[in-house]
């Protein structure tokens, strides 16, 4: 996203097997037991989480930025509403995410995610969990 160059935004191509040519870069492999869903390959994940989100709980995870780790958001299923501030022109960014996206979130850039439904998502980071390097942010 050129407007807003903190912020990678992607939806993963979907394969089905048999492949035609191994998944390298990511994507949502359809398989007759269920999907594999392909969040990282050749990059060092330091930090991973699976993420529930309740829909109709008006409460939002994130609310904060980062100064050193960059966070990659892989929605599983459902849809998120996301929010995001970069800290260092203002500039501000507000997306509903569903199954499939992926965002990456670069550092001095401030996020939220509040369910629209039931949804899961997995996250990695670049860097260990660092209570430090959480500073809280409102978007309010």
């Amino acid at each position: 996203m050129s407007e807003f160059p903190k912020l990678t935004l992607r939806h993963l191509p979907r394969f089905r097997v048999p492949l035609d040519h191994p998944v390298l870069d990511g994507g949502v492999i359809e398989m007759p037991a269920g999907d594999f869903i392909q969040v990282a390959n050749a990059e060092t994940a330091r930090f991973v989480a699976h993420l529930e989100f309740r829909g109709g709980v008006p409460a939002a995870r994130g609310n904060h930025y980062h100064h050193v780790k960059t966070e990659v958001l892989t929605v599983v299923r459902g849809r998120l509403r996301a929010r995001y501030a970069d800290l260092d022109t203002g500039a501000r960014l507000e997306l509903v995410l569903v199954a499939g996206d992926q965002v990456r979130v670069s550092p001095r850039c401030a996020h939220s995610y509040s369910a629209l439904e039931d949804s899961a998502a997995i996250e990695w980071a670049t860097h260990d969990f660092d209570p430090a390097d959480a500073v809280a942010f409102s978007f309010e």
